[in-house]
């Protein structure tokens, strides 16, 4: 890191350097003027570096902005894709940082090494955030490329080895910063570090075994944007629901709806599976999937009285004629009418089937632009199963419940008008003796 410093201030020309210092001067001299007739001389390098440092950040918050208005001016009908990605990511706006540290580099043997201590605390300070730039920036170019593969209409596997490569790469890329982070802090060169890495490998693995799991785990977590803190998920390793409240370094915090806290190793939230039920909250909408189940014995077919009666149920008022002139034109041809099995005929569970389904789209609060189906599944020794999938309009536990309760207690009730009866397997006879 000391070797970039130097090729920073060999890339500073001779008036650069002659500009830096008079003003370096001036503005020791006015500080100076400023503090020699007070008892607060001693103040003298703390009023001066703090000066220059306030005006970094003022040059670098100025620059920014300007920088930032001229590259959305020039960028904004762009048809280049990846262009417009980068300028999304702030990938630009990063390289700024850069001219920053250029300039606290070019003033540091002007202003900072004046002061004995204060220099080396500067050059550590400096190569530190040169650090900390290059892996921002390289996180921001590969967050910006990742956006412009997962933009492409093209769907195919590539896209996923992508993304986990291009993830592994933010895992090394922090690695390696953190390790050469430590060597400018400790003075030390970082081939050494390696050395006593390689000799440690084996005990670390050992003892940060979980930690570097949950390590891992929280890069990839932070990556892929899969969970968050106040997410509600489901874990079926451990058959637990709840709310997430904290994702630390080995554990997660799991607040569970009876208001007790589980915890679960970070890396179960990668190595196993992991419901992430927020996602429905965000859309607002969650399923709604329940049979009924009819007794196979109270199923028949639709007589005139039947018919007459089903044809004043407003909903089905339609349905009901539309399929009474198409069995008519089918059952012209059948020898035997008075025998009801003879041609097409409408049954008591068919109809009301078909209640169901226009009774669920009559419902405001059921979503039309999602799947809504009334089917039968498989018949079982206690009846045949109706089951209602549809989705509710609004995702909240308590509303969700109430919409769910509404559409069973109507249908459970409307399907005696059709002379249906809801089996009843398991009936507990309590005698008062």
């Amino acid at each position: 890191m000391q070797k970039f410093i130097q090729l920073f201030e060999r890339g500073t020309n001779q008036y650069t350097n002659e500009f830096l210092e008079e003003s370096a001067k001036s503005i020791r001299g006015w500080l100076n003027g400023m503090l020699s007739d007070t008892s607060f001389s001693f103040l003298l390098p703390v009023l001066e570096i703090g000066f220059w440092l306030l005006v970094l950040a003022v040059f670098d918050f100025v620059f920014q902005k300007i920088s930032g208005f001229i590259l959305s001016v020039l960028l904004k009908n762009s048809k280049f894709k990846w262009i417009r990605m980068f300028y999304k990511h702030k990938v630009f706006r990063a390289l700024v940082h850069f001219f920053t540290v250029s300039l606290l580099i070019s003033i540091n043997p002007h202003v900072f090494q004046k002061y004995a201590g204060i220099d080396k605390i500067t050059e550590k300070f400096s190569g530190l955030l040169v650090i900390f730039l290059v892996i921002l920036f390289i996180f921001r170019l590969i967050d910006a490329i990742i956006a412009v593969n997962d933009n492409d209409d093209e769907k195919t596997y590539s896209k996923i080895g992508f993304r986990t490569f291009a993830q592994l790469t933010k895992v090394f890329v922090v690695f390696f910063g953190l390790l050469a982070f430590v060597a400018t802090l400790i003075d030390v060169e970082l081939s050494q570090i390696f050395t006593v890495l390689g000799a440690l490998t084996a005990v670390v693995l050992l003892i940060f075994r979980d930690s570097i799991l949950g390590f891992i785990s929280g890069v990839q977590i932070s990556s892929t944007k899969t969970i968050k803190i106040g997410d509600w998920i489901s874990v079926s390793k451990y058959n637990l629901e709840g709310v997430v409240r904290e994702i630390n370094l080995t554990v997660t915090k799991i607040e569970k709806f009876d208001k007790t806290v589980s915890t679960i190793p970070t890396y179960d939230l990668v190595s196993s599976e992991v419901i992430n039920h927020s996602w429905m909250s965000d859309s607002n909408t969650r399923r709604i999937k329940r049979a009924i189940v009819f007794n196979v014995n109270s199923f028949k077919f639709c007589d005139r009285e039947m018919i007459r009666k089903f044809e004043k149920i407003d909903l089905i008022s339609d349905y009901i004629k539309q399929k009474e002139e198409e069995i008519k034109k089918t059952n012209l041809d059948v020898q035997n009418p008075d025998l009801i099995i003879n041609g097409r005929q409408l049954t008591n569970m068919g109809t009301f089937r078909i209640y169901a389904q226009k009774y669920l789209e009559s419902r405001d609060d059921i979503s039309k632009e999602d799947t809504l189906v009334v089917r039968q599944l498989q018949q079982t020794s206690i009846g045949m199963p109706l089951e209602i999938y549809c989705f509710a309009n609004d995702s909240k536990f308590a509303v969700f419940e109430r919409i769910q309760s509404d559409v069973f207690d109507h249908l459970i009730t409307a399907s005696k008008e059709f002379g249906l009866e809801v089996s009843q397997p398991f009936v507990i006879n309590q005698n008062n003796d």
